[in-house]
Protein backbone atom coordinates (compact mmCIF):
# COMPACT_ATOMS: atom_id res chain seq x y z
CA UNK A 1 0.00 0.00 0.00
CA UNK A 2 1.25 3.28 -0.67
CA UNK A 3 0.42 6.51 1.09
CA UNK A 4 1.49 9.82 0.74
CA UNK A 5 4.42 10.96 3.41
CA UNK A 6 5.13 14.84 4.41
CA UNK A 7 8.46 15.38 5.05
CA UNK A 8 8.23 18.26 7.92
CA UNK A 9 11.99 19.72 6.54
CA UNK A 10 11.42 20.20 3.64
CA UNK A 11 7.46 19.62 3.29
CA UNK A 12 7.89 17.43 0.22
CA UNK A 13 5.55 14.84 -0.36
CA UNK A 14 6.93 10.85 -1.47
CA UNK A 15 5.26 7.69 -2.68
CA UNK A 16 7.03 5.66 -0.67
CA UNK A 17 5.14 1.77 0.24
CA UNK A 18 4.92 1.87 3.92
CA UNK A 19 5.47 -1.76 5.05
CA UNK A 20 4.86 -3.12 8.87
CA UNK A 21 7.21 -5.13 9.80
CA UNK A 22 7.07 -8.28 12.32
CA UNK A 23 8.00 -7.78 15.60
CA UNK A 24 10.69 -10.38 15.40
CA UNK A 25 12.64 -7.63 12.70
CA UNK A 26 12.10 -4.81 15.09
CA UNK A 27 14.58 -5.26 17.30
CA UNK A 28 16.06 -8.60 18.75
CA UNK A 29 16.34 -8.55 22.46
CA UNK A 30 20.01 -8.52 23.55
CA UNK A 31 19.97 -10.56 27.47
CA UNK A 32 22.57 -8.57 29.79
CA UNK A 33 25.58 -10.64 30.20
CA UNK A 34 24.88 -11.78 33.85
CA UNK A 35 21.59 -13.09 33.05
CA UNK A 36 20.26 -16.49 33.36
CA UNK A 37 17.16 -16.93 32.06
CA UNK A 38 14.79 -20.27 32.33
CA UNK A 39 14.00 -22.71 29.50
CA UNK A 40 10.31 -21.05 29.86
CA UNK A 41 11.90 -18.01 29.71
CA UNK A 42 14.38 -18.66 26.98
CA UNK A 43 11.60 -20.47 25.09
CA UNK A 44 9.35 -16.98 25.06
CA UNK A 45 12.47 -15.01 24.44
CA UNK A 46 13.85 -17.23 21.04
CA UNK A 47 10.25 -17.97 19.77
CA UNK A 48 11.09 -21.78 20.25
CA UNK A 49 9.11 -24.40 21.91
CA UNK A 50 10.45 -25.87 25.06
CA UNK A 51 10.26 -29.32 23.55
CA UNK A 52 12.51 -28.44 20.62
CA UNK A 53 15.08 -26.99 23.05
CA UNK A 54 15.13 -29.99 25.23
CA UNK A 55 15.68 -32.02 21.72
CA UNK A 56 18.47 -29.48 20.72
CA UNK A 57 20.43 -30.30 24.12
CA UNK A 58 19.73 -34.26 23.62
CA UNK A 59 21.79 -33.82 20.28
CA UNK A 60 24.21 -31.42 22.16
CA UNK A 61 23.93 -28.74 20.00
CA UNK A 62 22.98 -26.33 22.92
CA UNK A 63 24.22 -26.86 26.70
CA UNK A 64 22.31 -25.09 29.39
CA UNK A 65 24.34 -23.16 31.86
CA UNK A 66 21.81 -24.95 35.19
CA UNK A 67 20.94 -28.24 34.67
CA UNK A 68 20.50 -29.75 38.27
CA UNK A 69 16.71 -31.60 38.18
CA UNK A 70 15.54 -29.18 40.42
CA UNK A 71 15.67 -26.47 39.05
CA UNK A 72 15.21 -27.78 35.73
CA UNK A 73 17.48 -25.92 32.37
CA UNK A 74 18.56 -22.74 32.39
CA UNK A 75 19.97 -20.58 29.46
CA UNK A 76 22.52 -17.73 29.98
CA UNK A 77 23.55 -14.95 27.16
CA UNK A 78 25.78 -17.41 24.92
CA UNK A 79 22.97 -19.92 25.00
CA UNK A 80 20.26 -17.95 23.52
CA UNK A 81 22.73 -16.42 20.87
CA UNK A 82 23.11 -20.44 19.94
CA UNK A 83 19.76 -20.81 20.02
CA UNK A 84 19.19 -17.89 17.13
CA UNK A 85 21.81 -19.52 15.54
CA UNK A 86 20.49 -22.71 15.37
CA UNK A 87 16.91 -21.69 14.18
CA UNK A 88 18.94 -20.03 11.08
CA UNK A 89 20.72 -23.02 10.28
CA UNK A 90 17.46 -24.52 10.25
CA UNK A 91 16.31 -22.54 7.56
CA UNK A 92 18.76 -24.00 5.63
CA UNK A 93 19.38 -27.26 6.53
CA UNK A 94 16.37 -28.54 7.88
CA UNK A 95 16.11 -31.27 10.37
CA UNK A 96 19.53 -32.39 9.92
CA UNK A 97 20.59 -32.01 13.51
CA UNK A 98 23.71 -33.78 12.88
CA UNK A 99 24.50 -31.55 9.64
CA UNK A 100 24.07 -28.08 12.15
CA UNK A 101 26.13 -29.74 15.05
CA UNK A 102 28.78 -29.86 12.27
CA UNK A 103 28.57 -25.79 10.86
CA UNK A 104 28.29 -25.13 14.55
CA UNK A 105 31.54 -27.21 15.56
CA UNK A 106 33.11 -25.64 12.35
CA UNK A 107 32.10 -22.13 13.11
CA UNK A 108 33.59 -22.57 16.67
CA UNK A 109 37.04 -23.43 15.12
CA UNK A 110 37.01 -20.90 12.67
CA UNK A 111 36.34 -18.25 15.14
CA UNK A 112 39.38 -19.35 16.96
CA UNK A 113 41.15 -19.28 14.38
CA UNK A 114 40.62 -15.33 13.48
CA UNK A 115 40.96 -14.88 17.29
CA UNK A 116 44.31 -16.21 16.99
CA UNK A 117 45.20 -14.83 14.09
CA UNK A 118 44.27 -11.42 15.18
CA UNK A 119 46.32 -11.47 18.12
CA UNK A 120 49.47 -12.64 16.64
CA UNK A 121 49.06 -9.86 13.99
CA UNK A 122 49.01 -7.62 16.79
CA UNK A 123 52.56 -8.53 18.42
CA UNK A 124 54.56 -5.80 18.08
CA UNK A 125 57.35 -5.27 15.23
CA UNK A 126 60.17 -5.26 17.87
CA UNK A 127 59.36 -8.64 19.14
CA UNK A 128 61.96 -10.81 18.31
CA UNK A 129 60.72 -14.11 17.32
CA UNK A 130 58.42 -12.21 15.73
CA UNK A 131 60.41 -9.70 13.67
CA UNK A 132 62.76 -12.58 12.83
CA UNK A 133 59.90 -14.90 11.30
CA UNK A 134 58.97 -11.40 8.86
CA UNK A 135 62.09 -10.61 8.27
CA UNK A 136 63.86 -14.43 6.50
CA UNK A 137 60.74 -16.86 6.08
CA UNK A 138 63.44 -19.52 5.38
CA UNK A 139 65.58 -19.53 8.93
CA UNK A 140 63.37 -21.77 10.19
CA UNK A 141 63.73 -24.45 7.61
CA UNK A 142 67.22 -25.57 6.88
CA UNK A 143 68.50 -25.02 2.99
CA UNK A 144 70.66 -28.28 1.48
CA UNK A 145 73.53 -27.05 -0.37
CA UNK A 146 73.76 -30.21 -3.71
CA UNK A 147 77.51 -30.74 -4.01
CA UNK A 148 78.57 -31.13 -7.88
CA UNK A 149 82.09 -32.31 -8.41
CA UNK A 150 82.11 -30.86 -11.91
CA UNK A 151 81.99 -27.48 -10.99
CA UNK A 152 85.54 -26.23 -10.52
CA UNK A 153 86.80 -23.15 -8.45
CA UNK A 154 88.02 -20.48 -10.28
Amino acid sequence: MARSMINPATRSTSLRPITKASSHEIELFEPPPDAVYTIEATSYLVDVPRHTIMVYCKHRLLSPVISARDTGYSFDREGIRALRRIQALRTICGDDLAGIRIILELTTALEQLRSEVRSLSRKSPTDPVNNQARSNPTSSRKTKTKFNPRRTKK
